[in-house]
């Protein structure tokens, strides 16, 4: 099937629209100009007729009179019209007797006029006459008896009618054009505001669009067809943004769950190691604890006793150390249905009979008719290890807050310590062995450990600076833990 080549919608318009019809306009003005043309030579035809008609009678009498003279100044009157070319008459013989004009001089071999003289009737032929082609009616004058007498003869140049219907059918098709020309105009300029403004600036959107600016949108048309292209384009547009918006995220998701899994994997290989070493390392450490506790005894001297101590408090501290070991490598076993405040309450009194020597107040602000199910005795470790570590960070006060949104529900713990060097990337900070404290005062498992358990719950441990110094970490959990 041969195809058109593509051509805009305003020539389309033209090509199916403007030309049909100016062709149809064409054709009718052909047809009105032949049927005026043809009412216009009848009517020339007539006018001869009724000139004709007019002088009948005063021709007849004058030629019944003898009077030659009167039918002269008839004809010279008739002439002087100007609307004819000759007028004449002739006798029975065919003589003329009077003419003005172009005339011939006998009409005695025209078969035309013989018939006339023999029916006695009008009649109209096209004949020459000087060398020019002229119309002539022949009327036929009657005496008394009412026998024909003479014949009058009224020319006209045959030029005449042509010239008429030339300059008639001119003065149409200059309308014809004209009209033509504005309707172009009109059509061009129309289909402009009507619909090829609105149909470039669609495209330029679309060009826009195509460019990378995903955000713009086609703006509405007072054109019912228009509005709807750009409503249904812009809907295109919401779905495509939409659906690129869910497979980002669905890709972000991917990539949190393959780093929890990869993450989780390798904290399951860690803590494998560390539980094992930890469980080696806490028997030996239990028997030294208890021979120095044995030893301390049955000595006397207080040299002995104060490096006794001294090895005692370093088992303490190992033993600290392996229980931090054995807290990291805990998996959550049940879950339970616990009362957040409850939680947060038994760690601050657990820290609270951990800790000898004065501690920063600590402000809790969490709603007390709050349920969520959780691992309880992880969730409270979670929340000791936080709360140790903003005790030890602050210099007077912790604040424990809540807050939800629609989907999450989440609890911060911060602190009026000093501020972390701006150049320190805060995730180094859950990083098992990472620590900020001087040597000896601390493992750097504290946070890990909160990872894991948060991870465990499927949840989010952040972190970021406070304004007023210290640190800010949140802990946010799905709403779907609600209970």
């Amino acid at each position: 099937m041969v195809r058109l080549t593509k051509v805009s919608l305003s020539a389309r318009i033209l090509l199916f629209v403007f030309l049909p019809l100016w062709g149809l306009s064409a054709a009718s003005i052909s047809i009105g100009t032949y049927y005026l043309a043809d009412l216009q030579t009848s009517k020339l035809k007539g006018d001869l007729k009724l000139i004709a008609r007019a002088i009948d009678v005063p021709i007849g009498e004058a030629i019944r009179k003898g009077d030659i003279e009167t039918v002269q100044r008839t004809l010279d009157a008739i002439f002087d019209l100007g609307q004819v070319y000759g007028a004449s008459v002739y006798n029975q013989d065919g003589q003329r007797i009077a003419a003005a004009g172009i005339a011939k001089r006998s009409n005695k071999y025209s078969p035309i006029a013989l018939e006339l003289l023999e029916v006695g009737r009008d009649a109209n032929v096209y004949q020459r006459q000087a060398g020019k082609q002229v119309y002539s009616h022949f009327l036929p004058i009657t005496d008394k008896r009412g026998q024909i007498s003479s014949l009058v003869e009224i020319t006209r140049r045959a030029s005449d009618f042509s010239s008429s219907m030339s300059t008639l059918s001119h003065s149409a098709w200059t309308v014809w054009g004209v009209i033509g020309l504005l309707t172009l105009i009109i059509v061009y300029l129309g289909h402009y505001r009507a619909a090829g403004r609105d149909v470039a600036q669609l495209t330029s959107t679309m060009a826009k669009i195509g460019q990378g600016q995903l955000g713009l949108r086609a703006s509405d048309s007072n054109t019912y067809e228009l509005s709807s292209i750009a409503l249904a384009l812009n809907r295109m547009l919401d779905d495509i943004a939409l659906a690129q918006e869910k497979i980002l995220a669905h890709q972000e998701y991917e990539t949190k769950l393959n780093l929890r899994l990869e993450r989780n994997e390798r904290m399951a290989t860690l803590g494998r190691f560390v539980g094992g070493v930890a469980h080696e390392l806490g028997a030996p450490l239990n028997v030294i604890d208890g021979r120095a506790r044995r030893l301390s005894r049955f000595i006397d001297k207080n040299s002995a006793l104060h490096e006794l101590t001294s090895i005692r408090g370093q088992v303490k501290r190992l033993t600290r150390i392996v229980r931090q070991l054995l807290d990291f490598s805990r998996n959550s076993n049940q879950k339970e249905k616990v009362l957040i405040l409850d939680l947060v309450v038994h760690a601050r009194e657990s820290l609270n009979h951990e800790q000898m020597e004065p501690s920063p107040l600590i402000t809790i602000n969490v709603p007390n008719h709050l349920s969520v199910f959780v691992d309880p005795d992880l969730f409270e470790l979670a929340l000791i290890n936080l709360l140790r570590n903003a005790s030890q960070a602050a210099q007077e006060n912790v604040f424990v807050g809540y807050g939800e949104s629609h989907d999450y529900w989440w609890i911060t713990i911060s602190d009026d310590g000093q501020r972390i060097p701006i150049d320190m990337d805060l995730s180094q900070l859950l990083e098992p062995f990472f620590t900020t404290k001087p040597k000896g005062q601390g493992t750097g498992l504290g946070l890990a450990i909160v990872n894991n358990i948060v991870n465990d719950h499927h949840g989010e441990l952040m972190l970021r600076r406070s304004e007023q110094g210290g640190l800010i970490v949140t802990l946010q959990f799905s709403k779907e833990q609600w209970v």
